[in-house]
């Protein structure tokens, strides 16, 4: 073989590699796209890690993950028909399961505590019957609320006598250090944020042990999870968020590195958060326990005159695809 078809064959050989090539990559599907709204907070960790350990590349998703204070601010923009997921507390689900009547599914809980969630109050402030004529504050409607009802009634302290201020959640440190409230009570780390913002007049007074127990959980539109293409996201989402948790899980310093580059965290900051949850990516018999004490609650203040009917709030296909086992049956209405 003479050296020009030599050369010949080699360009034909590579030539046809390279369309070979083409039409390899042009048979690979195109990632499907998803919006996810969370918040800048360290129980995100499993979504964090999902992201930075490309768990949701691997499965094919091309995931949008936008940051609001807290989860009721993010369903003032999920209400308009914005994103596709959405990461909340109990309390402000269950509110927007209500209140658009139905149009809401808990996929899974991602990170539930009791520990995670602080009473932060200024340093006159001892015990909680030092609340009574004081001015406490969270994000209305957050699950900030229910602790503070919980602490006060558990606590015998008349909830007429303390007002409580709407706040969002970047603003509660310096309300507390300037003095314009006397306590606040949310989810961390915005309380160890407070405590390094002013050290000398702000403490943890209590955590939510004994109160409550604090959950975040995912969820979506029923009808988008009806689609074949809504129904393949969310149960895509949920097996590379089950791989960012048992990363999160074992790799705090990854953790610590992301909330200090994303949200200029310390790793102290970050640590007391991490170190006290629970992740369970799951619905499972607690979640349906917890939010039926939460269920009575809102009933006994009047918050809702109606149960939670878990066949309705809750979307178990995604989970029934991954591990049947992962399924629990929902308790009747409470």
């Amino acid at each position: 073989m003479s050296i020009v078809t030599k050369a010949l064959t080699a360009a034909a050989i590579a030539a046809t590699g390279l369309m070979l090539a083409g039409h390899v990559a042009s048979a690979q599907p195109a990632p499907l796209k998803m919006t996810l709204f969370g918040q800048p907070s360290v129980n995100n960790d499993s979504i964090w890690m999902a992201i930075e350990q490309g768990f949701y590349k691997e499965e094919g998703l091309d995931v949008t993950y936008r940051l609001f204070p807290s989860g009721t601010t993010a369903f003032q923009a999920f209400q308009t028909g914005q994103g596709d997921i959405v990461l909340a507390g109990d309390l402000p689900s269950v509110q927007y399961f209500f209140r658009t009547k139905g149009d809401f599914r808990i996929i899974a809980v991602a990170e539930r505590d009791a520990r995670n969630y602080v009473a932060v109050a200024r340093k006159d402030i001892t015990k909680p019957q030092d609340l009574a004529g004081k001015t406490v504050a969270t994000r209305v409607g957050s699950t900030g609320s229910w602790f503070i009802s919980e602490y006060l009634n558990k606590n015998k302290v008349d909830p007429k006598t303390v007002a409580v201020k709407n706040l969002d959640t970047q603003v509660l440190p310096t309300a507390l250090c300037g003095g314009d409230i006397s306590a606040f009570f949310i989810w961390q780390p915005i309380g160890s944020r407070a405590v390094e913002i002013c050290p000398d007049q702000a403490h943890i007074l209590s955590d939510a042990t004994g109160y409550i127990q604090g959950y975040l959980v995912a969820g979506a539109r029923p009808e988008w999870l009806a689609t074949p293409q809504g129904k393949e996201i969310a149960t895509r989402w949920l097996r590379a968020t089950l791989k960012g948790k048992a990363f999160a899980e074992k790799n705090f310093g990854a953790v610590a590195a992301y909330a200090k580059a994303k949200l200029d965290l310390t790793e102290k900051a970050t640590r007391d958060q991490w170190s006290t949850y629970e992740r369970p990516i799951a619905l499972d018999k607690v979640y349906y326990e917890d939010f039926c004490s939460l269920s009575r609650w809102a009933q006994g203040e009047q918050l809702t005159t109606e149960k939670i009917d878990f066949t309705k709030l809750t979307w178990t296909e995604g989970f029934a695809a991954i591990d049947a086992k992962m399924n629990v049956a929902p308790p009747p209405p409470c």
